[in-house]
C-alpha cells in the first residue's frame, strides 16, 4: 500500500532532461598532475592553522597544518582558492609548484560567510532570503548539562525552550515562533548532517495526578561532537524538508576529520546542583489535631526544616575525548563521551555513554566522496521522580504538619506488618495523594534504559566541476526498556494488595534515504544554484507494554507473577508503521552579487492520509534578497545592507490511523471496538508564511544587526467532534481552523572593544510573538487541549490564544471587582463554566550574551529574560488548603486575610476574612484555581564561565597545544521572579498543560569547573 505513493512517474519525466544535461557536461581534460606546496599566513607573517586550499570549481581541497603549511595535488592549469574565516579569499593560478607564500587579509565584509541551509547544503549568508541564526558548538559546551538543547535558551531570537520538571534525563519543549497546530506536533525538526533525526518524547501522563518524563531524542547527543547549529525559523527556510519541518528546523553539523590536521581534544566538566527555590512554608502553627494531615492548629514553639533535609546536592560529570586526523584522501573523527549524574532526590541517577565514528574518503581523482558515520548511545536513568498530585514524593514532603519532625519517617520509612510478615509503608496519612516521601523514593522504583544507534552513509560524485549527484541513507533505531515497581504498602490505588509492576519494551526505527542532483554554475553575471531530489522516510514502532496491580506473590516483579484479572493491562505497538515520500526542487539565482532569488517546490505522499483523495499534497516557496551595499554607492562604513522577503506554504500530515480507525487489543484477550467514524475526506494541515527582513554590517563589521517581521496562518486544523446517537459512532474528525502567529525578531551584535590583548563581543536578541485563534469551524466553538478535573483547562477559542488558561474563579462585582463574601465569612465561588484567567506565553523575550577576553583570561556570561504571561501553581493551592503555606501563616499572624470585599447579603464592605475560611475555600484540590495565577516574568543570569588559558610559553612542550580551565555556573541568580516556582519548568512537553506547576521538582543552580586540553 505504501509503495503506491512512490513518485516514479515524476522522476521518469525528468530522466530525459537529466540525460541531456549529463551528456553535455561529461568531458575530461588531460592536463598534467602536479603537487603544490607552500604556506598560508596573515599579513603579519603569522601562520593560519586550518586555512582551506581548494581547487576552484571542485570540492577537492586540503587544510593548512599547525605551521600554516600545505600540500595539494592538482592540474597544471588549475586555480587554487585560499580561504580562512574572517579573511578575504585569494585565488592563484598554478604556475610554480613550490615556495608558495600566501598572505590573507582580514575581511572587511561578510559576503563570503556561509551557513548550512536545508538538506545540509552550504549557502552564502548574503544570498539567503529568510531568517536563520547560527550557533557555534562551543555555546553548547561552555556550561555542560545532560540535555544540550537547553544550552540554547536565551541565545536564539524567536526560540522558546521550556525544560521538563522531571530533572535528569528530562525532555525539552522547543518552539520556534509559537505554537501552530491544535492537535499535531509543534516542535521543530532536528536534522543532523542533512538527515532528519527522530525526536520522540516518551511521557507517561495521568492528567495532573502524575507525570513521568522518560526523555526525548535530542537529549541523547554528545555536545562535544557538534561543530555548529543553524536554526531555520520560518517555513521558507524549512520548506525543502516538507511536512516534518512545518514548525522550523534545527540543523546540526557535527565534527569531522580535516586534511593535514591531527589532534586529540579532551574535556572534563563537573557541576554541582543545588536547589534554587522551594515553596515558602509557615513555621508558627501546628497540626490541626492528632492524626490530621493539616496545619490549622495552635501556635508551636519550634519547627523543623523537613524540606531542606530531604533534598541533596546533585552533580553532573561529563568527560569526553575526541580524535581527528586526515590526509587529502581520507579523514577520520572518533569520539567517546561519558555522562554520570546524580539528581537532587536520593536514588535519582543517570549514566550515558556516547561513541561516535565518522570516516570520509575520496576516490577517482577526488570525484567520488564516500562518508560513513556510526553513533551509538546507551543511557540508564534510575528513579526519575514522578510529579503531580500522586505517586511523587513532594506532596507528602511539603504538606507534612508544621512542628512535626519528619526524621523518624526517614529512618524508618517502612515497618513490619506482623500479619503478612512483610514490610509496609510507615506513614500516618496514607492516601493516593499523601505518602511518605522516603517510602516513595525507596519503594517506588523506576528504571529507564535506552540503546540507540544512528548510522549514516553518503556518496557524492562530481559529474563536472559544477554538478554533482549525492545519495544518502540513514537508520535511526532506539530501544527503550522501562520498568516501574510499586511495593506492597504503597497506596492501594496504585499497588493493590501485592504490589504493582509495569514494564514496556518499545523499539522505534526510522529509515531515511534521499537522492540529490546539485548544480552550481556561473553564467557571466548570473550564478545558478539548483537542487533536484527525492526522499523517503519510513518509521515503525514495535513492542509491548504490560502492567498489573494484581500480583500473585507480593513484591515479586516479573511478568510471570501477573494475574490475568482486570488489574492487568496489555498494550502492543507493533502495528504502527508510517511512511512519507517526496520529490522536491530548489532554484537559486543571483545577479551581479546584489540580487538573489529562491524558488522551491515539494510534493509529499503520506501514508497517514491513506483512504482519502488527499494523499498527495504540493507546496511552494519563494524569496527575494537585495544587497543595497552592492547596488548603490554607500559610505565605506557600511559593509552590508540587505533587505529580504519570502513567502511559503508548508504542509503537515495528520496522526497515524485517523483516516480509517480500527478495533484493537487492550488487554489479554480483550478487544476495544472503534467508536470513531472514518475520515475519508481529511486534508493535510497547511501553514502559510510571509516573512520580511533586513540585515546590516557597519564599521568593518564591528556592528551588525538583523530584524525580521513574520506572519503565519495554519489552516485545515484537525479536530475531533461528537456525532449524534444512532450513527454507530460517538466521535468523528473534521478539518477547519486558522491559527495565526505574527511577530518581530531582532538581534544586535557589537564588537565594541578590540585591542592587542583585549576584546569584548556582545550580542542582544529580542523576540515578540502574538498568537490569535482566527477561526475554528462552524461545528466547533472551542477546542480543548487539556481539561483537568482539578479545575484547570487549556482551551482554544476564536479570538483567544494558544496557551489560554481557564479556571474556577471567585464571584466578584462586575463594576468594582470586589469579591463577594458569604454571611459565614467564606468567599463566594463563581458557578458555571471555568473562566479565562491568563496565558502562559510571554509578551516578549530578551537575551544578552557577552564574551570578554584579556590576554589568557576570558569571561562569558548570558542574561536573559521572559517578560509577561501568567502561570498557575496548584502546588501553592494545596499548601494553602493544608495550612502549611507562608501566606496562610501570615494571615493568621495578622488576625485574618485582608481583602477588598462586599457581603453578598447586604453589600456592606468586608476587609478581613478568617484565614482558614478563605484558604479552605480557595485552597486545596479541586477548588478555586483562578486565585493561583502569578506573573511569569523572569530575568536571570543564565550562565557564566570564567576561563583561564595557559600561555604557550608555560607549556614547554609541543605535544600539548592548549590547556584551558574554566569556572562555570548556570541559572546563577534570578534578577526578577514573582512566581513561586520557575516558570520555565513545564509540567508537560506536549501541547496541553502549559503554564502549570503541580508538585514539580524545584529549579536548581549549578556551579562547577571544566578542563579542556588539546594535543
Amino acid at each position: 500500500m505504501l509503495n503506491d505513493y512512490l513518485p516514479l512517474r515524476y522522476l521518469s519525466r525528468l530522466l530525459p532532461i537529466l540525460i541531456v544535461i549529463l551528456s553535455c557536461c561529461l568531458y575530461a581534460s588531460a592536463q598534467q598532475q602536479v603537487t603544490i606546496t607552500g604556506k598560508v599566513g596573515n599579513t603579519k607573517g603569522e601562520p593560519l592553522v586550518g586555512a582551506s586550499i581548494t581547487i576552484k570549481g571542485t570540492h577537492t581541497g586540503v587544510l593548512s597544518d599547525t605551521k600554516g603549511e600545505f600540500s595539494i595535488t592538482c592540474k597544471s592549469n588549475d586555480v587554487l582558492v585560499f580561504t580562512y574565516s574572517g579573511f578575504d579569499p585569494q585565488e592563484k593560478l598554478v604556475n610554480i609548484t613550490t615556495g608558495w607564500t600566501i598572505a590573507l587579509e582580514e575581511t572587511r565584509s561578510v559576503l563570503s560567510e556561509v551557513v548550512v541551509a536545508a538538506l545540509g547544503i552550504q549557502r552564502q549568508t548574503k544570498g539567503l532570503t529568510y531568517a536563520t541564526q547560527k550557533v557555534a558548538g562551543t555555546e553548547l559546551t561552555k556550561v555542560p548539562q545532560t540535555n544540550m538543547i537547553n544550552a540554547l535558551s536565551g541565545k536564539v531570537a524567536g526560540m522558546t525552550i521550556s525544560r521538563s520538571a522531571a530533572g535528569l534525563g528530562g525532555s525539552a519543549k522547543v518552539l520556534l515562533r509559537g505554537s501552530k497546530s491544535a492537535a499535531g506536533n509543534n516542535q521543530p525538526l532536528y536534522v543532523i548532517d542533512g538527515v532528519p533525526l527522530i525526536n520522540f518524547t516518551r511521557e507517561s501522563a495521568n492528567a495532573s495526578f502524575s507525570m513521568a518524563d522518560q526523555g526525548d531524542g535530542i537529549s541523547n547527543l554528545n555536545p562535544d561532537d557538534i561543530e555548529s547549529m543553524s536554526v531555520l525559523k520560518g517555513a521558507s527556510a524549512a520548506s525543502l524538508y516538507g511536512s516534518q519541518a512545518a514548525n522550523g528546523v534545527i540543523l546540526i553539523t557535527t565534527k569531522k576529520g580535516k586534511a593535514g590536521v591531527s589532534k586529540i581534544d579532551v574535556s572534563s566538566g563537573l557541576t554541582v546542583d543545588a536547589v534554587a527555590y522551594t515553596p515558602k512554608l509557615q513555621n508558627n502553627y501546628g497540626q490541626t489535631a492528632p492524626g490530621s494531615p493539616e496545619s490549622w492548629g495552635a501556635p508551636v514553639g519550634s519547627s523543623y526544616d523537613n524540606v531542606s533535609d530531604f533534598f541533596q546536592k546533585g552533580n553532573t560529570w561529563i568527560n569526553s575525548v575526541g580524535f581527528s586526523s586526515g590526509t587529502e584522501k581520507m579523514q577520520t573523527y572518533l569520539s567517546y563521551a561519558n555522562t554520570s549524574a546524580k539528581g537532587i532526590v536520593e536514588g535519582n541517577t543517570m549514566g550515558r555513554h556516547n561513541f561516535n565514528f565518522r570516516q570520509s574518503a575520496q576516490f577517482l581523482n577526488n570525484k567520488l566522496k564516500l562518508e560513513g558515520n556510526v553513533n551509538m548511545i546507551t543511557q540508564t536513568v534510575n528513579n526519575n521522580p514522578v510529579f503531580g498530585f500522586q505517586s511523587g514524593p513532594l506532596f507528602g514532603l511539603y504538606t507534612f504538619p508544621t512542628g512535626q519532625d519528619l526524621s523518624p519517617y526517614k529512618e524508618n520509612f517502612e515497618v513490619l506488618d506482623p500479619v503478612r510478615n512483610l514490610y509496609v509503608q510507615n506513614w500516618p496519612f496514607i492516601t493516593a495523594d499523601n505518602q511518605n516521601p522516603y517510602w516513595v523514593i525507596n519503594r517506588n522504583l523506576y528504571k529507564n534504559k535506552r540503546f540507540r544507534t544512528v548510522t549514516n552513509i553518503t556518496a557524492r560524485y562530481d559529474i563536472t566541476e559544477w554538478m554533482n549527484i549525492q545519495l544518502r541513507g540513514n537508520m535511526d533505531r532506539t530501544n527503550d526498556y522501562n520498568t516501574a515497581k510499586y511495593y506492597v504498602g504503597t497506596a492501594a490505588v496504585y499497588a493493590g494488595l501485592n504490589g504493582r509492576y509495569n514494564v514496556s519494551d518499545i523499539t522505534t526505527t526510522q529509515l531515511y534515504g534521499d537522492a540529490l542532483l546539485n548544480i552550481n554554475k556561473d553564467f557571466n553575471d548570473i550564478q545558478l544554484t539548483a537542487t533536484l531530489g527525492s526522499s523517503i522516510t519510513d518509521s515503525r514502532n514495535a513492542g509491548e507494554s504490560l502492567g498489573s496491580n494484581e500480583m500473585y506473590i507480593p513484591n515479586v516483579f516479573t511478568i510471570q507473577n501477573m494475574s490475568r484479572g482486570v488489574g492487568t493491562s496489555f498494550g502492543a505497538a507493533s502495528a504502527q508503521h508510517q511512511q512519507l515520500q517526496a520529490v522536491f526542487g530548489n532554484i537559486s539565482l543571483s545577479y551581479k552579487n546584489w540580487l538573489y532569488m529562491d524558488v522551491t517546490g515539494r510534493n509529499d505522499w503520506s501514508s497517514n492520509l491513506s483512504y482519502t483523495p488527499n494523499g498527495s499534497y504540493f507546496y511552494p516557496s519563494g524569496g527575494l534578497t537585495v544587497l543595497l551595499d552592492q547596488l548603490l554607492s554607500l559610505p565605506q562604513s557600511i559593509n552590508l545592507l540587505k533587505v529580504r522577503g519570502s513567502y511559503a506554504v508548508v504542509g503537515n500530515t495528520v496522526p497515524i490511523y485517523v483516516t480509517n480507525p480500527l478495533n484493537y487489543l487492550t488487554g489479554i484477550g480483550d478487544i476495544t471496538f472503534n467508536n470513531t467514524a472514518p475520515f475519508t475526506d481529511l486534508k493535510p494541515e497547511k501553514t502559510r508564511s510571509l516573512e520580511l527582513g533586513a540585515e546590516f554590517r557597519l564599521l568593518q563589521n564591528r556592528l551588525s544587526g538583523d530584524v525580521t517581521w513574520y506572519k503565519t496562518n495554519s489552516i485545515n486544523q484537525f479536530f475531533s467532534v461528537a456525532v449524534p446517537p444512532g450513527t454507530g459512532y460517538s466521535r468523528r474528525f473534521i478539518n477547519g481552523g486558522d491559527i495565526q502567529n505574527s511577530g518581530v525578531e531582532a538581534s544586535l551584535n557589537v564588537r565594541s572593544v578590540s585591542g592587542r590583548n583585549f576584546s569584548w563581543n556582545t550580542g542582544l536578541n529580542f523576540a515578540r510573538n502574538r498568537n490569535v485563534i482566527k477561526r475554528l469551524t462552524d461545528e466547533v466553538d472551542q477546542f480543548v487541549l487539556s481539561d483537568d478535573i482539578n479545575n484547570y483547562s487549556s482551551i482554544l477559542k476564536v479570538g483567544g490564544s494558544y496557551g489560554d488558561i481557564y479556571a474556577q474563579v471567585l464571584r466578584r462585582d462586575e463594576k468594582t471587582g470586589q469579591v463577594y463574601i458569604n454571611d459565614d465569612g467564606t468567599p463566594v465561588v463563581q458557578g458555571g463554566a471555568r473562566q479565562l484567567v491568563g496565558n502562559a506565553n510571554p509578551d516578549f523575550r530578551l537575551g544578552w550574551n557577552n564574551n570578554i577576553s584579556y590576554k589568557w583570561i576570558s569571561l562569558d556570561f548570558l542574561v536573559d529574560g521572559s517578560f509577561g504571561g501568567e502561570v498557575m501553581s496548584l502546588t501553592e493551592q494545596i499548601l494553602d488548603g493544608y495550612g502549611v503555606s507562608a501566606a496562610s501563616g501570615k494571615a493568621r499572624d495578622e488576625g485574618g486575610l485582608t481583602v477588598d470585599g462586599i457581603r453578598l447579603s447586604d453589600n456592606t464592605p468586608v476587609t478581613k476574612v478568617d484565614a482558614d475560611k478563605w484558604y479552605k475555600t480557595v485552597g486545596g484540590r479541586q477548588h478555586v484555581t483562578g486565585e493561583y495565577m502569578y506573573d511569569a516574568t523572569t530575568v536571570r543570569i543564565r550562565e557564566m564561565s570564567l576561563g583561564f588559558t595557559l600561555p604557550k610559553s608555560l607549556l614547554k612542550t609541543d605535544v600539548i597545544k592548549n590547556i584551558r580551565l574554566s569556572l562555570i555556573g548556570r541559572n546563577l541568580v534570578y534578577l526578577y521572579k514573582k512566581a513561586p516556582y520557575d516558570p520555565e519548568l513545564t509540567y508537560s512537553t506536549g501541547n496541553g498543560y502549559s503554564g502549570i506547576d503541580v508538585f514539580s521538582l524545584p529549579a536548581t543552580r549549578s556551579f562547577g569547573c571544566s578542563l579542556n586540553v588539546s594535543f
